[in-house]
């Protein structure tokens, strides 16, 4: 018996602001979550919800990973990185964002804390979290708020 209750559920909410210009991966900062299955046979269901801001013409991906492993991401094309997330912001709105959210069902296989993490990077311009890409100070130019859960679900 037991199978399928959740053990326990951890989570981290970000509600202040993050901006990065990096064109390669990296963490952002604020958006990790560590949780210590009490079996290997345990899975770890790992939902989070962020939205994106973009300069213009900017192309900003998230991904999702699991220590240094990269997980729930898509297959492999050529050269096109593989990702969890993505968002684009037009030549004429760089306020525009974009909303990802996710449910995986992860095997971690592990009884030792195991941390979860989203990383982003940018073509060239300016990736923006909990904010629109241009920020300006209106009513209808949000702030918001972005977590990151995980449950132990017991095999």
């Amino acid at each position: 018996g037991g199978g399928g209750k959740i053990g326990q559920v951890v989570q981290t909410v970000k509600t202040d602001t993050f901006t990065g210009t990096s064109t390669s991966m990296a963490d952002i900062t604020g958006m990790s979550v560590a949780i210590t299955p009490s079996a290997t046979n345990s899975k770890v269901l790992v939902m989070f919800a962020v939205t994106i801001g973009n300069s213009a013409d900017n192309r900003s991906q998230i991904k999702l990973l699991r220590g240094s492993t990269a997980i729930f991401i898509g297959d492999a094309a050529d050269s096109r990185e593989r990702v969890s997330g993505y968002g684009y912001g037009q030549a004429d709105a760089s306020s525009i964002g974009h909303f990802n959210g996710c449910q995986f069902l992860d095997s971690p296989s592990s009884t030792s804390a195991v941390t979860y993490k989203l990383q982003y990077k940018t073509n060239a311009g300016t990736f923006s979290f909990n904010r629109t890409g241009s920020d300006t100070n209106n009513a209808y130019m949000p702030r918001l708020a972005a977590s990151i859960t995980v449950m132990e679900v017991l095999a």
